[in-house]
């Protein structure tokens, strides 16, 4: 399948396991790991805010581990936790604010990864797109409609409904991916009609998450 793109996520993709690969097993916070995520907040500023909204959100699932983790007086285990897990989340998370996943994929293909992997990335994600789409006309009809869901057996009914719906439409959508792409050709591949040029800036990025091997100048 070919498909026209010019820019892939390959060099973030990069920085991101590199950065993960220095911080996920370290046992302590050195100042050289906070080096990419300050690096990032400043080149990436404009998708600094979006970042933060989702970080926030996700902490609410941080929370209830480090809170546990209190409560087995475990303090300093529970500092170390919400620090890496926070760095390592806001930098994928700014990394790819407004990634397509289609750049995504194709990211992986130049990063030689299996074809069957960057397939199913590429069309999980259209998938994904397909019933978001789905689940918008729903809010849409609900909206016109002047129907508001609450804690009630109607809602709770109406949800259900919609849910079984949207399961089937989800196989019916796979299934008409399956022989569109069959009809096409795709021999699990996908190409692009541009050769994708280099960032010089997601390169510097991923130099930056090199540092974080550095080890001193302990932080938590």
């Amino acid at each position: 399948m070919v498909y026209q793109t010019q820019e892939t996520a390959a060099e973030r993709i990069i920085a991101l396991i590199v950065y993960s690969l220095a911080i996920a097993p370290s046992a302590t916070i050195y100042a050289p790991m906070i080096a990419l995520p300050i690096a990032l907040a400043f080149a990436l500023r404009r998708d600094l805010l979006i970042t933060l909204k989702r970080l926030i959100a996700l902490n609410l699932f941080i929370a209830v581990l480090v809170a546990s983790l209190l409560l087995a007086g475990q303090s300093d285990l529970a500092a170390l936790v919400f620090a890496r897990s926070n760095l390592l989340l806001f930098v994928a998370l700014i990394l790819f604010a407004r990634a397509d996943a289609t750049a995504i994929a194709i990211g992986f293909s130049r990063l030689k990864a299996p074809k069957k992997l960057v397939s199913s990335l590429f069309f999980a994600a259209k998938i994904a797109r397909l019933l978001k789409a789905e689940f918008g006309r729903f809010r849409r009809a609900l909206y016109l409609r002047g129907y508001k869901l609450g804690a009630n057996m109607t809602s709770y009914r109406l949800i259900a409904a919609f849910t079984g719906l949207l399961i089937i439409r989800a196989f019916d959508r796979a299934e008409a991916l399956r022989k569109t792409i069959i009809l096409r050709g795709f021999n699990g591949e996908i190409l692009t009609l541009h050769k994708p040029r280099l960032a010089l800036n997601n390169l510097l990025f991923a130099a930056i998450a090199a540092l974080s091997f550095l080890r001193f100048g302990a932080l938590i």
